[in-house]
């Protein structure tokens, strides 16, 4: 009696402890369907303790549920705990579930390596196999005790059973992360099913993160971007922290760095309002160059770990997306440009005086002026049945340039042929005066712009060239010297020998003074126009951009933890208008021009001494060539006088 009392209730137990470890089973698998299903995962990795028999049914389940599951035993988990083999994403697949039940593969001489996926690709579930009254120094500990290292977007549950007489009634579910990395940055543990639902209230993980808990981060910005490449207006002092801060926070009239201090204007709100980070400022001259195969500045310092993030924007650049990532996306556009006053085109041409007629035209008029004194001549060879001199001639000539210049004559021509070839040559005289002189006028004195659409019509053009000493500018025309044999050209011919390698200001003082183009930053320079140009300069100005604008962006460490946080915060600032505000006071427009719609006094243009520089030498060239022939006269003259006066002496003697 007292064997079978004892079979029944080793009977009972067994039954009791086998439906308890089966409602377990179904709990654990209720657990991670929901955790797979809130998730929207449909791959993941399961690390668990259930017999064949279980596997293959909840399986089924989860098939139901299109959700793909992999098992993993034991073995696995510690012998080959290969991520390359075991923890792979696809684009069809790009988040990956892994489900790991601590209760029965926990050991306590397992550790996970020192680098290891707690990035937002891959979200785990870690089924934990009991709960202590302190859960921080809980979850700290197994954090530790497993070399588990979490940062910002890091994605880990830990679901703790509710148990009672054996069978989980529940769980508590908790949200884990850190501010940063260690040492640095904060444990943060979020009870997820507090109050609302097991799962919480949680529309997005940022949602609950943008509280950094005041962690310090490190960020690089450019100190001094002048002279780092043309080695002109370059400084080597390295200011303080604390005073580069106050620089950068401070509306000079120089109006320098405004690059950067829209990036810092931006970037203040967005860490310490926003997200409560302090930044420890580190300084360079470069924004990132690769260099000997090597990378420099920014992005050098991004690539060591120096800095998390950069304090300046960026241009994006195809070659930096593999070695770092951008955040922010602003609207700053880097659009480097040559900015000029119209040129006209006498600043181009010596030939001023014969512009106003094609080469056709002056042969036609030559042709016409010949033909007219053949027709004169022959007429008055029979007028006067006089036999060729060269004073006919000469007279002929000066009948001709006078009647072509509406001027008179000296010459009383007597048969009606030969008037009315005077009248004719005047009537035509006229016409073609009328339509020179109009066209000499109306080229000095209203300004006919050169349309420079191009680096080939820029360096044809006879413009002088500069270039701001700005490292961004210095290193662009670098590129663009390599792949534009124009460009080239002017920086050997234009640049380099007279090291035209200038500050904003300095630039555009020349620009104000004409044929010159400056290839400058807008942004800024434009600021400095503004001040200085008259309404009319303003409408002479002109651009011709090396390449369409670039869009900007902070940049970030490759797979950086915080490149979503600070996207977040920066959709804020955009929401809010700061971003618009910021880029209005730093970012200069193109000033609008007011007075040129209509022609007052102030549009036209005077005449000025290079206008006419070669009607001056074609009038002195005449008086050299009238004083040689002078002198040439003179001595022959004198000659025939001394040979007449010694021939009469000797006829004298004889």
């Amino acid at each position: 009696m007292d064997y079978i009392n004892v079979l029944l209730s080793f009977l009972t137990t067994h039954i009791i402890s086998a439906s308890q470890s089966n409602n377990n089973i179904v709990a654990q698998y209720k657990l991670m369907e929901q955790f797979l299903t809130v998730k929207n995962l449909d791959t993941a990795l399961l690390y668990t303790c259930w017999s064949p028999s279980d596997q293959i049914k909840h399986m089924k389940k989860f098939n139901e549920k299109k959700i793909m599951v992999t098992y993993r035993n034991k073995a696995d988990f510690y012998g080959n705990f290969s991520r390359d083999d075991l923890f792979t994403i696809t684009v069809y697949s790009p988040l990956l579930g892994i489900i790991v039940d601590w209760s029965c593969n926990d050991d306590l001489l397992f550790k996970f390596s020192e680098s290891w996926l707690w990035n937002s690709s891959y979200q785990w579930l870690m089924v934990m196999s009991k709960i202590s009254n302190d859960n921080i120094i809980n979850i700290q500990s197994f954090l530790t005790s497993k070399n588990i290292n979490l940062t910002i977007n890091s994605e880990i549950l830990l679901a703790y059973p509710n148990v009672m007489d054996g069978t989980i009634i529940n769980w508590r579910i908790f949200d884990i992360y850190r501010t940063a990395f260690e040492p640095r940055g904060k444990l943060m543990i979020d009870v997820v099913n507090k109050t609302f639902g097991m799962w919480g209230n949680r529309l997005w993980k940022f949602d609950k993160r943008s509280n950094l808990e005041n962690v310090t981060l490190n960020v690089v910005t450019v100190s001094n971007p002048y002279g780092a490449l043309a080695k002109k207006n370059g400084t080597d002092i390295k200011p303080s922290s604390e005073e580069l801060i106050k620089y950068l926070m401070t509306f000079n009239l120089d109006r320098l760095n405004s690059v950067q201090k829209f990036s810092y204007a931006i970037m203040y709100p967005l860490t310490r309002i926003l997200l409560n980070m302090s930044l420890k400022i580190e300084t360079t001259n470069s924004w990132g160059y690769k260099v000997n195969n090597k990378w420099d500045g920014i992005v050098g310092m991004l690539i060591s770990g120096e800095a998390d993030f950069s304090l300046s924007i960026n241009a994006l650049r195809s070659e930096r997306y593999d070695v770092v990532d951008y955040s922010a996306i602003s609207s700053w556009k880097h659009s480097p440009c040559f900015i000029f006053r119209h040129p006209r085109t006498s600043m181009a041409s010596t030939n001023i005086f014969l512009r106003p007629f094609e080469t056709t035209v002056w042969l036609s008029i030559i042709c016409v002026i010949i033909l007219s004194g053949f027709v004169n001549y022959t007429i008055m060879h029979y007028e006067s049945n006089q036999t060729f001199s060269l004073r006919e001639l000469s007279d002929i000539v000066l009948l001709k340039i006078g009647t072509l210049c509406q001027q008179g004559t000296v010459m009383e021509p007597t048969k009606l042929s030969n008037r009315l070839i005077v009248l004719l040559m005047f009537v035509f005289s006229l016409v073609i005066y009328q339509f020179y002189s109009s066209s000499i006028v109306s080229g000095l004195l209203r300004p006919t712009v050169i349309n420079i659409d191009s680096v080939q019509k820029l360096e044809e053009s006879g413009l002088d060239v500069g270039v701001e000493d700005f490292n961004i500018i210095t290193k662009l025309i670098e590129v663009y010297g390599e792949i534009n044999p124009f460009f080239k050209k002017i920086i050997d011919k234009k640049i380099k020998p007279k090291s035209e390698y200038l500050l904003a200001k300095d630039g555009v003082q020349k620009i104000k003074k004409g044929h010159y183009a400056f290839l400058t930053d807008p942004a800024t320079s434009y600021w400095l126009i503004n001040d200085i140009f008259t309404e009319k300069e303003k409408c002479d100005l002109s651009e011709l951009p090396l390449h369409r604008p670039e869009t900007t962006g902070y940049l970030v460490q490759k797979k950086s933890p915080y490149r979503k946080l600070i996207n977040y915060a920066n959709s804020i600032l955009w929401e809010t208008g700061l971003m618009q505000r910021e880029l209005s006071i730093w970012h200069a427009k193109k000033p609008k021009c007011t007075a040129g719609k209509t022609t007052t006094e102030e549009s036209l243009v005077s005449v000025e001494i290079k206008d006419v520089v070669s009607l001056i030498a074609f009038l002195v060239i005449g008086f050299i060539s009238s004083l040689t022939i002078l002198i040439l006269e003179i001595i022959l003259h004198h000659y025939k006088t001394n040979t007449d006066r010694i021939t009469q002496r000797r006829h004298t003697s004889l």
